[in-house]
């Protein structure tokens, strides 16, 4: 992620720094020196063995004369770029110049950037990549668990208040020659005497319209990820097998088919229906 994209960044540029300074004392000019003002640059310097005109000297003075020059050819050097303006390496001049001091620091250094530090950098990518889709597998785990009982809570509900709907239209207050309430038992039509249990209550197209044009349960509805604008169109969706009533087990059974985006699936069964139904009537 970025936090660690911009720490890996800081310790980057502090170990450059370090190796910079190191580089500088150790390549660059010594105090006093100044072989730019009387030499050419290193790239037109012929005569290696002239011992006014070191070309290692000169290179030195070149590319690591300050701490943000050392830096940068340190940068280069981690790459692989050691060539200078001209396209002269400027490693052979440093080994020519220092011989076998430079050889060794120059394997080394080399050794500790490719197999060390470049790894260690790797390893901190890899390590908060990993710790990353760790976090965000326990995040869609708990947001899985959440959606469960979010689901759960909001289908009692519904049912619920489908219920108290139900017996709302199907039940009538019976009064006393006084006027007094006695009982809510007496029900409008036959089908609905004893259906007073959640899983006995049908629905007939008038009964579903009714209950899906109420505000709480549209509102449930919509909290369920559903639509319900046009409550009549939808009835033979909440009626699979067509009998004309929907139950509360059908119901929710279409209110989780129905709940989010198109799946494959959901178009592969269609068409196998309309082409079972096609092999029928042929």
């Amino acid at each position: 992620g970025i936090p660690s994209l911009v720490w890996v960044l800081c310790l980057f540029l502090v170990i450059l720094y370090m190796i910079g300074l190191v580089f500088r004392q150790a390549f660059g000019p010594s105090p006093g020196q100044d072989l730019l003002s009387v030499c050419p640059s290193g790239d037109e310097v012929t005569d290696w063995q002239d011992d006014v005109c070191k070309v290692h000297y000169i290179y030195g003075e070149e590319y690591f004369g300050t701490v943000a020059q050392s830096m940068f050819t340190s940068f280069r050097f981690m790459l692989g770029d050691y060539s200078s303006r001209a396209g002269k390496s400027l490693a052979v001049a440093f080994s020519d110049g220092y011989g076998m001091a430079f050889d060794v620091v120059f394997v080394a250094w080399m050794i500790i950037v490719i197999f060390g530090l470049f790894n260690i950098i790797t390893a901190i990518f890899v390590d908060s990549t990993i710790s990353g889709l760790k976090h965000n597998d326990v995040r869609r785990k708990y947001a899985q668990q959440y959606e469960r009982e979010y689901v759960r809570r909001k289908l009692k509900e519904l049912l619920s208040r489908i219920q108290h709907l139900h017996q709302a239209k199907y039940m009538r207050p019976l009064c006393s020659s006084d006027g007094a309430t006695v009982a809510r038992v007496m029900p409008k039509s036959p089908s609905s005497m004893g259906r007073t249990a959640t899983r006995e209550i049908e629905l007939n197209e008038e009964d579903f319209v009714d209950v899906m044009q109420d505000s709480e349960v549209a509102m449930l509805m919509q909290d369920l990820d559903i639509d319900m604008f046009n409550p009549a169109g939808l009835f033979h969706t909440f009626d699979p097998n067509g009998d004309g009533k929907v139950t509360l087990q059908e119901l929710v059974q279409a209110v989780m088919k129905l709940r989010g985006d198109p799946q494959k699936g959901d178009i592969i069964a269609a068409w196998v229906s309309l082409r079972a139904l096609h092999e029928k009537f042929d």
